[in-house]
């Protein structure tokens, strides 16, 4: 049987972020239909604890929302926004204009997999909807942790589905009913927004990112809740360097 756009999607993640390129310009609108979006990801962001002097980077930063959850809590410090697809840098780069000007924030074009930073050189990781398209979780992790100086802090907020019979099932009719349907309305693509449903159903469960940041040598993990229904959906897991 022939594969489809999706599945292709989910087996060769690294051509995910060419789909992304597809839907930049409308994806801030489409997610800015999706109740509780953006203050889940500054309940997220403010998980950094901040002094404001920070490297900070925004890893998987898409068009910016993501930046915008903590950028407030950077004064003197530097957040480099980097992403794997040109498309959503060009609507963070216009989003961020001014503070790029003012060299606040950098935009930079790598693969979140090797990222260009010496061992022991950031302070601070912030990674929203990035660890689910990583090709390699336990890699991508190793890698975080080895730029991380000691004492650095790492957020990972994303997709990971309740340790619970039913979070699936839910997931399932919620994003083939209504996620793909709209989504594909909204972006004229329905391409991503597939492959988004079955990556979520294969992304790791909350208790399973734990143990992967434990394994990798993080301490101090904790796991984070968002309200109403989307505490069944999404979570937020914060880890320390030793």
């Amino acid at each position: 049987m022939q594969k489809t756009s999706a599945e292709i999607l989910f087996d060769n993640k690294q051509i995910v972020p060419k789909e992304f390129n597809k839907v930049a310009d409308k994806y801030d609108f489409a997610t800015s239909m999706s109740q509780g979006y953006q203050e889940d990801l500054n309940r997220s962001g403010q998980l950094l604890q901040l002094k404001g002097d920070e490297l900070v980077l925004d890893v998987c930063c898409g068009t910016g929302k993501s930046t915008l959850s903590f950028l407030d809590n950077i004064k003197t410090g530097k957040v480099i926004c980097i992403d794997n697809s040109e498309g959503m840098l060009a609507v963070a780069a216009q989003k961020f204009s001014r503070q790029i000007e003012e060299g606040k924030v950098e935009i930079s074009l790598q693969d979140a997999m090797h990222l260009n930073y010496a061992p022991n050189s950031v302070d601070a990781i912030f990674m929203a909807y990035g660890l689910r398209n990583m090709p390699d979780y336990e890699k991508c992790i190793e890698n975080l942790h080895r730029i991380l100086k000691p004492g650095g802090q790492l957020i990972i907020h994303d997709y990971s589905l309740s340790d619970t019979w039913y979070a699936k099932p839910l997931w399932a009719t919620l994003g083939y009913g209504f996620i793909v349907p709209f989504c594909t309305i909204v972006s004229g693509s329905a391409n991503i927004y597939m492959y988004l449903i079955k990556s979520v159903l294969y992304f790791l469960n909350p208790t399973q990112v734990v143990s992967l940041l434990k394994k990798k040598g993080f301490t101090n993990v904790s796991i984070h809740q968002h309200p109403s229904w989307r505490r069944i959906f999404f979570h937020s897991f914060r880890a320390v360097k030793q």
